[in-house]
């Protein structure tokens, strides 16, 4: 009996340790709390997309040449440029 709680005590433990990622149809999703408040060149930008719908507020994902992720506020006036330069790359 003692094992048996003992052993039930460690899953709790580690169900309520563990992190965890959002998730739509296995995909993890990045959401945005915060935004860039300085314009980002559109040099260094290598790809923009869009937050999910699930996330609590709307966001722009720029990443950078060097992969790294930063939010941004749709928005804003330099966002909607970005997107719209991206977008016309892709047609």
């Amino acid at each position: 009996m003692k094992v048996l709680a003992a052993t039930l005590v460690a899953l709790l433990l580690m169900a309520t340790c563990s992190t965890s990622e959002a998730h739509l149809d296995g995909v993890p999703t990045t959401c945005c709390f915060s935004y860039q408040q300085r314009p980002v060149p559109r040099g260094l930008v290598a790809s923009v997309y869009m937050t999910s719908s699930s996330c609590s507020q709307p966001g722009v994902i720029l990443v950078t040449k060097k992969k790294k992720e930063l939010c941004a506020d749709p928005q804003a006036l330099w966002v909607q440029a970005l997107l719209k330069h991206f977008q016309t790359l892709k047609n």
